[in-house]
């Protein structure tokens, strides 16, 4: 290959946009919307990991917050006075009950262990949305969904965000959610749970 010819591929590729940014420019926030301020020194030492750069990224842009009321993203535990909606493991009930071991490819199942998984979402399906960590490190953590239409675990080889674009993008061959109404939504909006908290307050119905 002649250099004239690797330069532009290395041209093109530093030109393609990352997904936050395509992300950022994709959804509907309010004009002075801002992220969450997160110690994630602190929140790596509560939580004994560190956790993906592109959540990291996520939460310091968006915030821990919803799409359309249909899609919500976590916050990090970093008190413990913070346990309640935060990420965490799979809880002891539900690693007890056996559907919880259910996977939809037999490879996968073979594979990666429920006992790994870290719940960062949720879905109005009633849908659960997890990390698999392991010997991985944090960037390399596939996204696994818990479905309760099939009620099993699919395993998605993309990070938080490049899920979250895929399934408004419509990229996927079907709806990763049991929720369908983000699939393909164009211009979708998103609140941040502060945001969302304060609008209550106020008396005004944040989805409406």
């Amino acid at each position: 290959m002649v250099p004239d010819q690797l330069g532009e591929i290395v041209a093109t590729n530093d030109a393609k946009p990352d997904p936050l940014s395509e992300l950022l420019g994709l959804v509907v926030r309010k004009e002075d919307s801002a992220g969450d301020f997160i110690d994630w020194d602190g929140a790596e030492a509560v939580n004994g990991h560190r956790f993906p750069l592109d959540y990291i990224n996520f939460i310091e842009r968006l915030g821990g917050g919803s799409f359309e009321e249909s899609l919500d993203v976590r916050l990090p535990l970093v008190a413990a006075s913070d346990a309640e909606h935060r990420i965490c493991p799979i809880s002891p009930e539900a690693l007890a009950d056996p559907l919880t071991h259910r996977w939809t490819d037999p490879d996968a199942a073979a594979t990666y262990r429920v006992e790994n998984m870290l719940i960062w979402g949720e879905s109005a399906g009633a849908d659960t949305l997890c990390w698999i960590t392991g010997a991985t490190t944090p960037d390399a953590w596939p996204v696994a969904v818990y479905s309760r239409n099939d009620l099993a675990w699919t395993v998605y080889h993309c990070t938080l965000t490049e899920f979250i674009l895929r399934t408004l993008r419509a990229e996927f061959d079907v709806c990763p959610l049991s929720d369908t109404s983000l699939f393909g939504l164009e211009s979708p909006r998103f609140l941040s749970a502060r945001e969302e908290a304060e609008m209550m307050d106020q008396g005004i119905d944040p989805w409406s």
